[in-house]
């Protein structure tokens, strides 16, 4: 009920009960008045009963005497008084009684009358002729009886306007009580929370505001410390590549250090895409099986050199009953260790950085916890909350000092919940900071590979960091090559160094590195020198080293593309190998159809196709790519997604339902969601490949489906 209706509610239920109040008193004092007149006259009566009584007994009635004309006033105002009370509307019982019953005093008056008025009509002055004394006495104390019951009664009327007055008085007071309690208390109570209401309005509307002002600020730096991380890149890049045309014999060293300047620019890219896919709600999780040593040693691999760089020590500690393959987004899973790393080296000047990954089982499901922990500047207890928030770190400052967009933690924080876990952090400003990572993790196993066994080819393993050695003999052992790893260089020269067929390799570890481990083991001058695969995070260091390049089989930077390490070793274990000559000659017999709008990106496909000698067709459109497949075959398409005219969605699904073609479709795409996937292979493409290319994945991707 409104304020308004209870208002209005309370003056009708209070002015209903004044009118009535006035209506009754009203009557009652009307009564009143009426009975007092009744009074009056009886009394009157009485009176005149007497005065008549003297004049005849003591007084000679002569004709135009005054005392005639005294007993007809007495005797006409007698009988006119009488008349009034023996005619009333509500004569009381008592008094009617008396007049008519028991005490015929209406009879009596009646005599008394014409006696008085036989006495009037004689006209003579006689003397005075007393009246019965007894009559007189008995008409008297009648008359008496009707005054003292007439006063009775309207003393009970008066009586009982006092009791409705004090009933009145008791109704308006309860009246008032039931309107303060269930009308007044409520619309006070109303009107309160009204007033608390806007006061609350008022409070989140300078509170809603402050927070604009404030995310203006934030999104002010954010696009300030955006465009200088964004332009740092790519400006290395655009220098790089100066540098390489102007130096053509340095262009080896400048150009990698452009690729990777293009690829610290594309992370840059891909955090933005992914705020946007998060706010969008179109973020997909993939399910697939994950190789978790594969994650680890990946992420290990390339944040302990940051670590080295900075002079920090690096620790890793696992559980030992920790599944070597889980069901997850290896992707997402190893962007957000990515990022938790890198954020405690970059605000860590001295001490460790730790990460100990957990494995724990419960009935609802089995979890993975990943602890960074650092020795770092910590954050300041308040702050917490702040740094999950876009556009936000712990403190604005950091970010001139630090730099970062502010975008990882809370893409990280977004991700983990998508994989139904969390990120949380406990800190303190100047100790140190744990960010916990948690997610679902159930076991799963990766595809069987039909790979020849070899049990008489050995490989050793040859690195300091625990989970390369423990990665690389998951791979080797998965294809039946026989492993045995070493923790340092001198542990394995201090062994049987020339009774392997191929060595995995790591070129940084202390006290002896790859490098030296190759020399050392050249001045061995083995008869047949064991194939080196060579593994670091800084394959840069071996520019200066082209004593041992002759003798490095096979480089791979980290992080490792297990499908090339597979790849690698697979032609170790081939019965026949097979020459370069005849790779040559097999690919001229393959037609590949692409599929690209795009003038430098056919570019890039074109030249690598070329390099191994495939014959292919380049088209700029879909519609091109569905009219060319009616007039010819190919091996393999590689389709580009957004193309004008018509897109590589729309062309797959013709060239699948339309024309029947059976002919293998890979997707090359910037886009590079699992959402995104999941549309080309549900358009009957076969295989997905997101942009920037890479030319070895590339080229193991054509291999796979059109063979060596």
């Amino acid at each position: 009920m409104s304020i308004r209706v209870r208002y209005i509610a309370a003056l009708i239920l209070t002015a209903t009960l004044i009118t009535l109040s006035f209506i009754v008193l009203y009557e009652l004092i009307s009564h009143q008045k009426q009975d007092a007149e009744i009074v009056n006259i009886a009394g009157q009566q009485r009176m005149l009963s007497q005065r008549i009584a003297l004049l005849v007994s003591t007084s000679k009635v002569c004709k135009n005497s005054d005392e005639q004309r005294f007993l007809e006033q007495a005797l006409s105002r007698f009988k006119q008084n009488h008349q009034q009370l023996v005619t009333l509307d509500n004569l009381p019982s008592a008094i009617s009684n008396i007049y008519f019953n028991e005490g015929k005093l209406d009879a009596r008056v009646n005599q008394y009358i014409t006696t008085a008025e036989q006495i009037l009509t004689q006209g003579q002055c006689l003397s005075p002729s007393p009246i019965d004394i007894h009559e007189l006495t008995k008409l008297l104390q009648q008359l008496d009886n009707v005054v003292d019951i007439f006063e009775q009664d309207a003393t009970q009327r008066i009586s009982l306007v006092l009791s409705i007055e004090v009933y009145l008085w008791i109704a308006t007071l309860l009246l008032l009580g039931i309107e303060a309690a269930f009308i007044f208390s409520p619309m006070e109570r109303a009107v309160k929370r009204a007033f608390a209401k806007l006061t609350n309005l008022k409070e989140q509307a300078e509170l809603a505001a402050q927070q604009a002002r404030k995310a203006s600020k934030a999104k002010s730096e954010f696009l300030s410390s955006m465009s200088h991380e964004l332009r740092t890149p790519m400006n290395g890049l655009f220098g790089m590549i100066e540098l390489a045309i102007d130096n053509p014999e340095k262009s080896n060293i400048y150009l990698k250090k452009a690729k990777a300047a293009g690829r610290q620019l594309l992370v840059l890219i891909n955090d933005i895409l992914d705020i946007s896919k998060i706010e969008a709600g179109k973020i997909k999780i993939e399910q697939a099986p994950v190789d978790l040593l594969q994650v680890l040693d990946d992420v290990v691999s390339l944040q302990r050199v940051y670590c080295q760089r900075k002079g920090l020590a690096f620790d890793y500690v696992k559980d030992p009953h920790l599944p070597h393959v889980i069901k997850g987004d290896i992707t997402r899973i190893s962007q957000i260790l990515h990022n938790l790393l890198s954020n405690a080296i970059k605000f860590t000047e001295k001490g460790s950085v730790t990460l100990k990954v957990r494995y724990t089982k419960h009935a609802n499901g089995n979890a993975l916890t990943f602890d960074v922990i650092d020795t770092g500047i910590g954050i300041d207890e308040s702050k917490l909350e702040n740094i999950f928030q876009k556009f936000e770190q712990a403190d604005q400052s950091t970010t001139r000092e630090y730099g970062g967009t502010g975008l990882g933690l809370s893409i990280a924080k977004q991700l983990a919940k998508l994989m139904q876990g969390d990120i949380t952090v406990t800190s303190a400003k100047g100790q140190g900071s744990t960010f916990s990572f948690t997610m679902a993790a159930d076991e799963s196993q990766l595809p069987d590979i039909n790979v020849a066994p070899s049990a008489n080819l050995r490989c050793a393993i040859v690195d300091d960091l625990q989970t390369s050695r423990e990665y690389f003999e998951h791979v080797v052992t998965s294809m039946s090559i026989i492993p045995k790893s070493y923790e340092s260089a001198k542990a394995y020269l201090n062994d049987t160094p020339l009774e392997f067929d191929v060595i995995i390799l790591d070129l940084s570890m202390p006290e002896m590195s790859g490098v030296d481990l190759l020399e050392r083991l050249k001045a061995l001058k083995p008869e047949k020198f064991p194939k080196v695969i060579l593994i670091s995070a800084e394959l840069e260091r071996l520019d200066d080293e082209k004593d041992v390049s002759d003798l490095i089989w096979r480089t791979h930077a980290k992080p490792i593309n297990r499908r090339e390490l597979e790849h690698e070793l697979s032609k170790l274990i081939e019965i026949e190998p097979v020459s370069g000559k005849d790779v040559q000659d097999r690919n001229k017999k393959k037609r590949i159809l692409l599929a690209e709008d795009n003038e430098i990106n056919a570019e890039i496909v074109k030249t690598i196709l070329q390099s191994e000698g495939y014959k292919f067709l380049h088209v700029k459109n879909g519609k091109d790519a569905v009219e060319v497949s009616k007039r010819h075959s190919f091996d393999l398409i590689l389709m580009d997604c957004n193309m004008p005219v018509m897109g590589g969605i729309e062309a797959s699904i013709i060239l699948r339902e339309a024309l029947n073609v059976k002919t293998p479709i890979v997707a090359l795409t910037a886009n590079a969601f699992a959402e995104d996937k999941e549309e080309c292979l549900a358009a009957g493409m076969t295989d997905f490949m997101s942009k920037p290319l890479d030319k070895d994945t590339l080229l193991l991707c054509i291999k796979k489906y059109l063979g060596f």
